[in-house]
């Protein structure tokens, strides 16, 4: 068992449920499990490990600002629905050839990124990501269009 990254589409109720200790993370439906592809899919994007420059960034958040808190022993980070719309359409435009230039599997294994190793296949690695933010994305848009935030937890 690994960190995987999970994605939960909120409303602003539920977010002050998980608050108030009403409600516990652990309870909600995980929209989407993006398991272990979380950093793989923050470093493609932004070059960083953790924190990346919006609105690629929120396509996995995990910076600062969009910290919530710690709640059910998790690191709870927090998108409102305008930062969701921002990524989605950040998503919308970013061609195959663009997120191809920035992917770079040698690199990812230089500065550590989670889960990758020496010898993994570069073509399918890549093709796992793209599969992953479709996924992402899919859902983005479908939080977006119901004016849903985005909770982002690794468990």
């Amino acid at each position: 068992m690994g960190m995987s990254g999970r994605y939960l589409v909120v409303t602003q109720d539920l977010i002050e449920s998980i608050k108030s200790g009403e409600i516990s993370v652990h309870d909600c439906s995980v929209d989407l499990d993006i398991d272990k592809m979380w950093q793989m899919l923050q470093f493609t994007l932004t070059g960083n490990l953790a924190d990346g420059e919006p609105p690629l960034g929120y396509v996995v958040p995990m910076s600062g600002e969009q910290y919530l808190g710690n709640y059910s022993d998790m690191d709870l980070f927090l998108l409102s629905s305008e930062q969701v719309l921002e990524a989605y359409m950040a998503l919308e435009q970013l061609d195959r050839d663009e997120l191809k230039a920035r992917f770079d599997l040698d690199k990812m294994i230089s500065e550590g990124v989670y889960p990758v190793r020496e010898g993994w296949d570069k073509e399918g690695t890549f093709q796992e990501i793209v599969q992953t933010l479709n996924e992402v994305q899919a859902l983005y848009q479908a939080a977006a269009a119901s004016g849903n935030g985005i909770a982002f937890y690794i468990f």
